[in-house]
């Protein structure tokens, strides 16, 4: 109880304390290809949903959006998906046309086809705004003669609008009127903890715009020129999860060597130093780069092979390590390395460079050479992905402490969050995984057993016997403490049934008006119920395979436990804080 009372200190002091922040938590892509194949099944849309910690897969038939490269999915902080847009279009989460939120772009048939061509970032000091950037694609006449960028765009959405479902209250405001390096949009939060700095790079320049977006609006500042030209090719950019690093990836077409670039970067002016660059191979089409979460490793995904390079080498370029070569696996197209991105899980995934039903998958991204477990087509998905990697930029960055520019009495309280994997071979084996933010400096996890508490950041723990187990992790820092418990139910008895968190999940947690229960599994006549702090039941009700809504406006402000049971006994319990 006492962590319980602890987390509700930390949802009511609100003032000085950086809130969780989850809007990358659901991922959305695919295509409708009703009228190409009314009958397939595997036309629709495939939603990796992150908000439970680990990765959970669906499917939607409803949205009529064609993403094609260019995908991005919003969720509010607390994980749950607004909207979604592939660069031409906006849906709201009712997967329905958001108002005013068509013609963002001329429409382009199958999507834009524009890795990074649209991203949107919360509006400080506006909760219920977002800001929507996307970008002009168009012909650029001779002597260039060649597709390119020519405007960033931005367009303005209010969720407070329509019931919750949100609506464009300001549409296609032009940001930048130049020829802009192809796509590559990304941002990075101010060493404030609360504004954002953007980098748009010229065409066929070593040309930056530095963008501030603060309570005031979006400022173009002046911009810098540093290092080689940029590429004006496919490929990717990304900031380090820390903020330190920004890197560039290009390509220009095979044959050709392919451009790394690879800037520190300062979160108080928004400017570049240290430009370093390589190149990884001439044997490609395509690629995309990603960062793992400590921020150390650089992974170059190119068209046929994953490479690692250490951004804490001296030489960058000489740190390579070869972590995979593409197999040839074709599912139904060639499942070529392509466009890359690091989840809230702490894995990075990858997308092909083709419409195939499966993603690559970095499973341990901090750990050097090989030990980073790269598994290709590890993850196999319901609906054809046309090259299609979601867009968002880190969100739960906060102040930097101690600079210059930490002036707004921000604190970085850290926010505990965990995800855990059960051995292949011994299911009471059990390695955890901290996903934790905002700098916690100490660990302690309790697992529920009775052992002794570990101070290890992710501990691999044995379980002595089947069982039900409340594991909880507790970090902090100078600032706070903060705690997060699943429940983990390990083996099979005849009075509780083995439950993943994928099998059954329960959201938002803390809730205010309603719940949602998610079971991903048959069971045999489930029902949910839940008891307040003395144990007496307060609901109950009968849920079904999917998401079930469960309205609790009537309830008052408090900790309650949950369970789900079904014929052969009670599937997985756990906790719950209702707030107002």
């Amino acid at each position: 109880m006492d962590k319980i009372l602890t987390l509700l200190l930390v949802i009511f002091v609100q003032t000085g304390l950086i809130q969780a922040q989850q809007h990358d938590c659901v991922w959305i892509s695919g295509y409708e290809g009703g009228s190409i194949s009314p009958n397939d099944d595997q036309f629709g849309h495939t939603i990796l949903d992150f908000s439970s910690g680990s990765l959970h897969i669906s499917n939607n038939q409803e949205s009529e959006l064609d993403f094609y490269i260019t995908a991005l999915s919003m969720a509010d902080a607390t994980g749950n998906m607004i909207f979604y847009t592939n660069g031409i279009d906006i849906e709201n989460a009712d997967w329905q046309p958001m108002a005013n939120g068509s013609g963002i772009h001329a429409p382009v048939l199958g999507g834009l086809t524009i890795s990074q061509g649209a991203m949107a970032l919360p509006y400080p000091g506006r909760p219920n705004q977002y800001a929507l950037l996307h970008v002009r694609r168009a012909y650029i006449p001779p002597p260039v003669a060649t597709v390119g960028v020519l405007e960033l765009k931005y367009s303005l959405i209010d969720m407070a609008q329509n019931g919750g479902l949100g609506a464009v209250v300001e549409k296609n405001n032009t940001l930048l009127a130049d020829t802009l390096q192809f796509g590559k949009l990304t941002a990075v939060q101010h060493a404030n903890g609360r504004d954002w700095w953007l980098l748009v790079a010229e065409a066929w320049s070593n040309r930056f715009y530095r963008i501030l977006f603060d309570p005031g609006g979006f400022h173009v500042q002046t911009s810098q020129s540093i290092g080689d030209v940029l590429l004006p090719g496919v490929g990717q950019a990304v900031f380090s999860p820390d903020g330190s690093k920004y890197v560039v990836y290009d390509t220009y077409q095979a044959g050709f060597p392919d451009a790394v670039d690879v800037y520190d970067f300062d979160r108080c002016s928004g400017r570049l130093s240290n430009h370093r660059r390589f190149s990884t191979t001439t044997n490609l089409l395509a690629g995309g780069v990603s960062i793992s979460p400590n921020s150390r490793f650089l992974y170059v995904h190119t068209t046929l092979q994953v490479s690692q390079f250490d951004l804490q080498a001296t030489d960058i370029a000489a740190s390579r390590v070869d972590v995979a070569n593409y197999d040839g696996f074709e599912s139904p197209f060639p499942t070529h390395f392509f466009a890359g991105r690091l989840a809230p899980d702490g894995k990075i995934y990858i997308c092909t460079s083709n419409g195939t039903d499966v993603l690559h998958v970095i499973h341990r991204p901090d750990e050097a050479g090989t030990d980073c477990a790269v598994e290709q087509h590890g993850i196999r998905i319901p609906t054809y992905n046309a090259s299609s990697m979601n867009n968002l930029p880190g969100y739960r960055l906060g102040p930097l402490d101690g600079s210059a520019c930490d002036t707004l009495g921000l604190d970085n309280l850290p926010r505990a969050w965990w995800r855990y994997e059960q051995d292949s071979l011994d299911a009471l084996a059990v390695a955890f995984h901290d996903l934790s933010y905002y700098e916690p400096a100490q660990w302690s996890w309790d697992f529920g057993d009775g052992s002794p508490t570990s101070n290890v950041i992710n501990p691999l723990h044995h379980f002595a016997d089947e069982g039900v187990y409340e594991v909880c992790l507790t970090v902090s820092n100078a600032f706070g403490t903060n705690t997060h418990c699943k429940i983990l139910q390990l083996g099979v008895s005849a009075t509780v049934q083995a439950a993943s968190d994928d099998q059954v999940q329960l959201g938002p947690n803390p809730f205010q008006d309603h719940l949602a229960v998610t079971l991903n599994a048959g069971l045999n006549n489930p029902v949910f119920r839940l008891y307040d702090q003395l144990g007496r039941p307060v609901l109950e009700q009968q849920v079904e395979w999917g998401v079930n809504t469960l309205e609790t406006a009537g309830l008052g402000v408090g900790v309650y436990f949950w369970e789900v049971v079904a014929k052969a006994g009670v599937v997985k319990r756990g906790r719950v804080v209702l707030v107002r």
